[in-house]
């Protein structure tokens, strides 16, 4: 039981390592270190470098920007260089695996200039290495920008129908507003109407109670 458990720990502890390695080593002027890594097909690989050299009179490693970089891969099972990169003293890198198997990558730093100040130095050349995921050739982006297209079409057309309902409803408002205004002023001219049958009712009462008086001979 023990010795699974063991086993399993270190299988883990080796794929993790693979995952992401860092490393450092050291090179002469013009020399070349190359190493492998067991690569599955279509990874991305990205990593970064940095460059210093030992510097007798300050007993360190000081970086020189004079320093030249070159960086080369080769899918070994298909025998095809799939990087060669020349850059500075420090920088980036990245290459897609072509198949899945062993990949030789190799690393070389040249001085400026023969007999200079790199001529006979040592180097510390530090090593980052990040495997991602599978290049999909960017489909992967491309569907999260349909994604957030579909979804920004969907607000707009909600926005849309908001739009559409408020103007319906300023319509309504309005239409509502002119049949109240329409109502009162028919009541204001009813209620006048009325007082002017009550007026003429109460005018014409009171002169036939009057001619009844008179022929009456009580007035």
């Amino acid at each position: 039981m023990l010795r699974s458990v063991a086993s399993l720990a270190l299988v883990l502890f080796v794929l993790f390592a693979n995952l992401a390695s860092g490393l450092h080593f050291y090179l002469r002027d013009g020399e070349q270190q190359c190493f492998l890594e067991e690569l599955p097909q279509g990874f991305f690989v990205t990593g970064t470098y940095k460059t210093e050299e030992w510097r007798e009179t300050d007993k360190r490693y000081v970086e020189n920007p004079a320093i030249t970089v070159i960086m080369t891969a080769d899918d070994n099972a298909a025998t095809h260089r799939v990087m060669n990169q020349k850059g500075s003293h420090q920088g980036k890198f990245s290459f897609t695996a072509g198949s899945a198997g062993e990949h030789t990558i190799c690393v070389q730093a040249q001085g400026a200039q023969a007999g200079g100040w790199l001529s006979s130095s040592v180097v510390k050349f530090t090593l980052d290495i990040s495997i991602g995921e599978a290049d999909d050739g960017g489909r992967s982006a491309i569907e999260k920008i349909k994604d957030i297209s579909l979804k920004i079409k969907v607000l707009n057309a909600q926005l849309e129908e908001i739009k559409t309902e408020q103007k319906y409803q300023r319509e309504r408002e309005l239409e509502f507003d002119a049949a109240t205004s329409s109502i009162k002023r028919r009541v204001i001219y009813w209620a006048f109407i009325q007082l002017g049958i009550v007026g003429a009712v109460c005018y014409w009462q009171l002169h036939h109670l009057r001619r009844f008086f008179e022929a009456k001979k009580l007035v």
